[in-house]
Parts: C-alpha cells; sequence; structure tokens
C-alpha cells in the first residue's frame, strides 16, 4: 500500500498542473459504487483517501508505456477510489452497517459478488460490475476488520481481471490481489 501511495504522490505533482476543470459526475457509470459520506467514520489516525480520475489515469498510462499491461490496464479506467480508516471502537457499528447498505444497494443493481467473507467482527465482499459476458466495467472490495481496518475501493471503466490481479500484488491494493483467483472459483 504505501507503494501504491508513494506512486500516486509522485504522479500527483506531475498533473496538479494540468488537471483543472470540473469534477466528472462518475455515478452515471454502470461500475460506479456510491459508499456514501464515510467522513464520519474517520476516528483513529490512520486514514488514507485516494481518488484518481479518468484525466489523471490517462496520463499515467502514457508514462508507464514501458509497462505495457498496467499502461492497457489504467487507460481503460475513468476512477479509482481507495478510502481506508482505522476500526475503532466508536465507528466499529457505524462501519458494519454501511458494508450492508453497500451489499444491498450493489446486489439490487444487478453487480456479481464473487466473494463473500464474514465471521465475527470481519466482513470482506468482492463485487464486479459487468456489461455483456466478458467486459468487467467496475470492481469493490469492502473489507472491515474490528480492531483493524477498514477499505472501501472502487474501480469504475474497462477492466483486465488479469491485469488486476498483477497490478493489486504490486501495489499491495487490499483485497485486490486474489481477485482473479476467486473469480475462478
Amino acid at each position: 500500500m504505501k507503494k501504491l501511495i508513494s506512486l500516486i504522490s509522485i504522479i500527483m505533482l506531475f498533473a496538479a498542473a494540468n488537471i483543472m476543470g470540473q469534477e466528472e459526475d462518475y455515478s452515471k457509470y454502470p461500475g460506479f459504487a456510491n459508499f456514501g459520506d464515510l467522513s464520519g467514520m474517520e476516528d483513529g489516525e490512520q486514514v488514507t483517501e485516494i481518488l484518481i480520475e479518468e484525466k489523471l489515469l490517462r496520463m499515467v498510462s502514457k508514462f508507464t508505456k514501458d509497462d505495457v499491461e498496467l499502461s492497457d490496464l489504467i487507460g481503460g479506467l475513468k476512477l479509482i477510489k481507495v478510502n481506508t480508516f482505522e476500526v475503532t471502537p466508536s465507528n466499529s457499528d457505524q462501519l458494519m452497517k454501511r458494508a450492508q447498505m453497500i451489499d444491498k444497494d450493489l446486489m439490487g443493481k444487478k453487480w456479481d459478488r464473487i466473494v463473500k467473507t464474514k465471521s465475527r467482527g470481519e466482513v470482506a465482499n468482492v463485487y464486479i460490475k459487468t456489461a455483456g459476458d466478458d467486459e468487467f466495467v467496475g470492481l469493490t472490495v469492502v473489507s472491515i476488520d474490528e480492531g483493524g481496518e477498514a477499505a472501501f475501493v472502487n474501480i469504475v471503466g474497462s477492466i483486465n481481471m488479469d491485469a488486476l490481479g498483477k497490478l493489486g500484488q504490486k501495489f499491495d491494493i487490499p483485497g485486490i490481489g486474489d481477485i482473479k483467483k476467486d473469480s475462478e472459483k
């Protein structure tokens, strides 16, 4: 995760001067997952928020031409959004309720839940949104570990699952490295 944050920080510095204008409404894309307002969950000391929009993703794709697989993966994306929080006694119940709300919302919108893990104090769900038989247009990961960390990840756009698994492993993105393995079951 630290590698991913470092890479994103460097890219943001280069892109800050080039990216201006109004944010696009990503909710119109079928792969968008609405997590709601998560700012009330930021009780702990460890909070990470990553928001990489299409303009920046296109620019990163150009910078990564030496890694064709990474360049192709990033070039088809519209949005990467990651929120992680420290799970504390004061936000634990809220986070679990939010995970249930997101599950209900995504299942109602015909997302496929490819991973569901639930045990005492722990929830991990992975969802994919398809368009047609073999086109993936959205990926969402919701993971909560009481006494640990909560992660909400949404990737919107044309997704190559093989490349995504490799990207998750390369940058230590929680829950993403094992997606290809889990989706083949």
